[in-house]
């Protein structure tokens, strides 16, 4: 039986508005592509996201066409988009469900 490998579709989306929600953000993100899953983590002690989120995308296609817009603006906000880099702590990370393992 062989591995397959998975690839790291993942965009870090940095300077989220406090006004957006997932619903928006994935709103926007499908516009270059089919997204698989938008975590928009929430701050238990305010009740406010980070202000951040992590988009997955299902094609590399989608990814790249996202990566390629040179300004993301949402809400009035510029949005920082890039690549998600894996962590040498990855392996614990993907345990938890958080990121894909193996790269490319």
């Amino acid at each position: 039986m062989a591995a397959s490998v998975a690839r790291n579709l993942q965009l870090y989306v940095g300077r989220v508005a406090w006004t957006v929600g997932q619903k928006e953000l994935k709103e926007y993100f499908t516009q270059f592509g089919p997204v698989k899953r938008i975590r928009l983590p929430w701050n238990k002690d305010t009740g406010f996201h980070k202000q951040y989120a992590i988009v997955q995308y299902r094609t590399e296609e989608g990814m790249n066409n996202a990566l390629g817009r040179e300004t993301h603006l949402l809400e009035g906000s510029k949005m920082l988009v890039q690549r998600k880099q894996l962590n040498s702590n990855s392996s614990e990370q993907s345990r938890r469900g958080l990121v894909d393992q193996n790269p490319q």
